[in-house]
């Protein structure tokens, strides 16, 4: 049933259109972990020069193959049972602008425009102050979080996600929890796992 489901919420999150320009393909998640034996798993994509590392306690459990050389894994937190995703496209489908920090920030606008108009969370807004900068993989990054309400349920709910990007790569982690949760908590450990990214 995971399979399924997972697909389905990349379909929401990303859009249909997008969802549908290449088939969405689910990966097989036994392909991309390797353990050190010691609790630290390695998610290495067999068909790209992207990896990252998971602690112990973090799982791979899903993910799909999608757009345009688009792929996006979700990872498990087993200690909260929380969900989050890690989203790349490699090689990159545009010119990167030589900016790169203004790119970054041009791409937090169209995240904000894509979750209002797309994904129809029309309040959806980046929290005040919550933009930073900073380094993956000597790569420049910026992380933020967006406040929204869950159109469904009516609860208000928070999304912590840092981008980075590369010479040929661009790579999003992202989790959304109710606004109630401990996000800097769980942002703090996520980033911990952002920060083993490797890509080119």
């Amino acid at each position: 049933m995971r399979a399924p489901i997972f697909l389905f919420a990349v379909i929401a999150l990303f859009g249909s259109d997008c969802a549908a320009a290449q088939p969405v393909t689910p990966i097989k998640t036994s392909d991309f972990p390797i353990s050190d034996g010691q609790g630290v798993t390695t998610v290495q994509d067999p068909s790209a020069p992207v990896s990252f590392q998971l602690p112990a306690g973090w799982i791979l459990v899903g993910g799909v193959r999608w757009g345009n050389h688009e792929t996006t894994l979700s990872v498990l937190d087993t200690a909260s049972g929380t969900t989050a995703s890690v989203y790349y496209q490699y090689p990159i489908q545009s010119v990167i602008p030589a900016n790169l920090d203004a790119a970054l920030a041009a791409g937090m606008e169209a995240k904000v425009r894509q979750r209002q108009d797309r994904e129809g969370l029309k309040d959806y807004h980046v929290r005040t102050g919550s933009p930073q900068t900073s380094v993956v993989d000597g790569r420049p990054a910026l992380s933020f979080i967006g406040d929204f309400t869950a159109p469904r349920s009516g609860l208000p709910m928070s999304e912590y996600l840092l981008r980075v990007l590369g010479a040929n790569t661009k790579a999003e982690f992202f989790v959304k929890l109710p606004a109630a949760t401990d996000l800097t908590s769980f942002a703090n450990r996520f980033d911990s796992i952002a920060q083993t990214l490797r890509m080119p």
